[in-house]
């Protein structure tokens, strides 16, 4: 990462264009993604947290209004501190930039290795989704069960290559020219794939529970485009540990004075971050940034 820790700076967006007017038409950058300071990234983030907990505040109404009978496996997994879930957290970030936002490129590198690990996301996601979870699984066979889910990997590799191979120009030209449509999709299926947070089984309205998950890719999506690869993966990394520690201290805080006063802590640097996500929030509406 690079960047001035001690003044906060704009960034060097001089290729880039602003979020809103990406957002009326995504397209994948051709030169160097554009230099990013820490401030300015602690500026995205800010907007990050701000999307997830307007969108946690949207799910919360529907919960109240419709009463869906929210139970997931994957949900109270995440919820229990275990060494299974920390393990889970350590894999599943740089996992998700590779499967969901590593081609957002122009460069065949990226853009053949997003496909192998897309694929690979895309076959889980739709056995999943017709495969519900009857019963609890401990936190060493989760892991293992994520991990062994990735050699699916393998064959996406090898269609990948195979594309690469013998379709090569054709695969890099409708990445350039149906950008919209591949950051778009990506997208929505990154959030569909976050449906088992709220429902082992299919159901339609675990659906409309992503909202979250949807505009948190649409970020992330933009910074990857933006500023490249390994700031989207810090960015996700940045989102998910604080939000599952203060998940976790939420838990074990009423059993210790310490852990109780590190929730309160965790708790005021996400309000923090909430609020200068709507600083953000006001230079993103005046196409500053």
């Amino acid at each position: 990462m690079t960047g001035n820790l001690m003044e906060p700076g704009e960034p060097d967006i001089s290729e880039l264009r602003p979020l809103l007017k990406f957002l009326r038409r995504p397209a994948f950058a051709t030169a160097v993604p554009g230099r990013l300071t820490v401030w300015h990234w602690l500026g995205w983030q800010a907007l990050l947290m701000l999307a997830l907990v307007l969108g946690g505040v949207f799910d919360q109404i529907l919960l109240h209004l419709f009463h869906w009978p929210v139970h997931s496996v994957a949900l109270w997994f995440l919820s229990q501190p275990s060494w299974g879930a920390a393990a889970l957290l350590l894999l599943a970030p740089a996992l998700e930039e590779l499967g969901f936002r590593a081609f957002f490129s122009t460069a065949p590198k990226f853009v053949f290795t997003g496909l192998a690990f897309f694929l690979a996301y895309v076959y889980m996601f739709s056995h999943g989704t017709v495969t519900p979870i009857r019963f609890r699984i401990s936190s060493a066979s989760a892991v293992a069960h994520y991990v062994r889910a990735f050699w699916l990997v393998l064959p996406g590799a090898a269609i990948s290559l195979l594309l690469y191979r013998y379709r090569r120009e054709a695969v890099l030209r409708f990445f350039q020219r149906r950008a919209v449509w591949v950051f778009w999709i990506s997208c929505l299926v990154f959030a569909a794939g976050h449906s088992r947070l709220y429902s082992d089984s299919p159901r339609w309205w675990s659906f409309a529970l992503v909202v979250p998950q949807f505009l948190a890719g649409v970020g992330l999506g933009y910074i990857r485009t933006g500023f490249g690869l390994r700031w989207s993966i810090a960015s996700h990394y940045a989102i998910d540990i604080p939000f599952l520690l203060f998940g976790w201290l939420y838990v074990l805080g009423a059993s210790s004075a310490i852990l109780h006063g590190m929730f309160l802590t965790l708790l005021a640097v996400i309000l923090a971050m909430v609020a200068y996500g709507l600083v953000t929030l006001c230079r993103v509406a005046q196409l500053r940034w």
